[in-house]
């Protein structure tokens, strides 16, 4: 990859380690679905920084969510001992997470849109960052590649848009997209979307990352169901090929653990979760979902154990069974019956 930099944000302490993260069995608090109940929102997980990335540390040291941070597991210290006994044989567990963590990535926003809504839809919750339209507030979250294209001239699709592209004399017949999903409140529309940053591989506080600037909202804003759709256009061929492989290889891994456990979709109930929490290199969480409530048939919000925190919101939640396409649930936020995702099919 290419544009490398170091990441310099704030670190979570103290690390766990398998013993004092157990798998959690038996959830301490499991609700029975509720296919008919009014979904109410409660508090969103996008980590707002009214003072700047200078605010990052802070908020980790004065968590009231969850003090300590037990139940976050730094990326390079997750191994097969994290999840049930029955899954330690499998190396393609481990490794199917790990995949999903390499096309994890963090997003900010340095733009709050005019149009952001003052309730939710349908009632007097207040919508998230209302009151900070029109502002320039950094607000940080998490999101995942999931798809990946790459376009000729030939093809009709012309030559590449990106920044670099629409300046040249020359613009590049070879071009791609990359598809990004998070929550609708992490990044609201185009005037968002075109002042957010993604990082991607913010694995550590050393790693080199390539920050992608300058995205479109595919669609339109999706308030209710809380997921957005964002496209990255380069000619950055490398970059492309590399992230479709890595997309690629998620697909057939989750293909694999979907035919091997599916049947304990419903027994184990396996969440899991990579995240930046409060702008943070990536931590893995794993928990249980507990139960889930049904609209039209197939739109699903689930809620689980799985820990999270503000600059969770966004985050895929990865349910065990379920391939590349049905595991676009993004992690919305935490209400009175625990942490929620946004709908999605299934």
């Amino acid at each position: 990859m290419k544009n490398q930099n170091k990441g310099t944000e704030g670190k979570l302490e103290p690390s766990s380690t398998p013993e004092d993260v157990p798998y959690c069995e038996s959830p301490s608090k499991v609700f029975k679905s509720d296919q008919t109940g009014v979904f109410i929102p409660g508090n969103h997980e996008a980590e707002m920084c009214y003072g700047g990335e200078a605010d990052l540390h802070k908020h980790v040291t004065g968590c009231k969510k969850n003090p300590g941070h037990k139940g976050f597991i730094p990326l390079k210290d997750f191994n097969i001992n994290y999840l049930p006994s029955r899954y330690h044989d499998d190396v393609f567990m481990s490794e199917t997470i790990k995949t999903m963590a390499a096309i994890t990535v963090q997003v900010k926003t340095k733009f709050t849109s005019l149009e952001r809504p003052e309730f939710y839809p349908g009632t007097k919750v207040p919508y998230p960052c209302y009151n900070d339209r029109g502002s320039h507030v950094m607000r940080l979250g998490t999101g995942r590649v999931y798809e990946v294209f790459k376009y000729r001239e030939r093809n009709r699709w012309g030559t590449c848009r990106c920044a670099k592209c629409q300046v040249s004399a020359t613009p590049s017949k070879v071009w791609g997209e990359v598809l990004v999903v998070t929550a609708t409140h992490v990044v609201f529309d185009n005037s968002e979307a075109r002042q957010t940053r993604c990082v991607l591989g913010f694995d550590d506080n050393k790693s080199p990352v390539v920050s992608l600037d300058g995205w479109e909202v595919r669609g339109v804003p999706d308030i209710e169901r809380d997921w957005c759709n964002m496209g990255y256009v380069t000619c950055d061929l490398e970059l492309v090929d590399e992230l479709d492989k890595m997309c690629e290889h998620f697909d057939d891994l989750c293909r694999e653990v979907r035919n091997k456990y599916s049947r304990f979709v419903d027994v184990d109930k396996l969440t899991v979760i990579v995240s930046h929490p409060h702008g943070c290199p990536k931590q893995i969480s794993v928990g249980q979902w507990t139960h889930k409530h049904e609209r039209f048939g197939r739109w699903t919000r689930y809620w689980y154990t799985t820990c999270t925190c503000p600059g969770s919101s966004g985050a895929t939640v990865y349910r065990l069974g379920y391939d590349r396409w049905l595991s676009r649930h993004p992690h919305s936020g935490t209400n009175s019956e625990g942490n929620y995702s946004g709908e999605w099919r299934y």
